[in-house]
């Protein structure tokens, strides 16, 4: 799992990215990084599109209204439910979004040490219902089409991801599988034998691939449950 963080590029605000943001994000065994942390050369703004379209989550500070940071939320709302908002001031929030969920804090010690509790429990909630809206693009966008399932969504549009152990989400992400055009690469005798990954864990993940429709060959994935003893009970619609 990745983390995204769009925010003013201010020395003043280091300390709520380092002290905040990176240790929260990798307390829960997410990957989080900002723009800045990338050494190769290339575009700037070309880094801060393929973050926020490589990210499952993006956390967008609105501290001071800084016009980039506006500019890049636009980007990650148009790219999905995956945005945490925050802000040092509810003024900076402009009308469009101010009815959605915005995290507010102080840049002070017990700010910061509130602002982790609460961004904590909010990333365990985008986690959990990646399939709810959380910004005016998706909500428009959910209203103008039914419900499908695509090669380019990410797995957790369709998975619930915290119910995954932490080596099986560790595994998916070494194998660069994040979206549903990803599964199809899986080796299943290859996750079979992976290390801290036991069968319950394996018929949990391949019960949420049958059951959500996210795996092409169905022929394939039923014979390697067959030869492997391994059964998958249908949720009941």
């Amino acid at each position: 799992m990745k983390a995204f963080v769009l925010m003013p590029f201010d020395t003043q605000y280091n300390q709520v990215y380092s002290q905040v943001y990176k240790p929260v994000c990798t307390g829960l065994g997410v990957e989080c990084w900002r723009v800045d942390e990338i050494t190769r050369p290339g575009s700037i703004t070309k880094d801060i599109v393929e973050g926020i379209f490589d990210a499952d989550i993006v956390i967008a500070d609105l501290t001071s209204r800084n016009p980039n940071v506006f500019y890049e939320l636009g980007i990650a709302h148009a790219a999905g439910n995956k945005t945490i908002t925050t802000t040092q001031s509810i003024k900076d929030v402009p009308f469009d979004i101010a009815n959605y969920r915005v995290i507010v804090y102080k840049q002070t010690r017990i700010g910061l040490k509130s602002l982790a509790t609460r961004l904590s429990a909010a990333i365990d909630d985008l986690l959990r219902a990646r399939d709810r809206t959380n910004n005016p693009v998706q909500d428009h966008i959910l209203g103008r089409r039914p419900f499908t399932v695509r090669d380019d969504d990410l797995l957790s549009k369709h998975m619930d991801f915290y119910k995954l152990t932490r080596h099986m989400r560790s595994w998916l992400d070494r194998n660069s599988i994040r979206t549903v055009g990803d599964l199809q690469k899986i080796e299943f005798e290859k996750l079979l034998v992976s290390i801290g990954i036991g069968q319950k864990t394996i018929t949990r993940f391949l019960s949420d691939l049958i059951n959500n429709n996210l795996y092409h060959d169905q022929e394939k994935l039923n014979q390697f449950l067959l030869d492997h003893g391994i059964r998958i009970e249908a949720v009941k619609p």
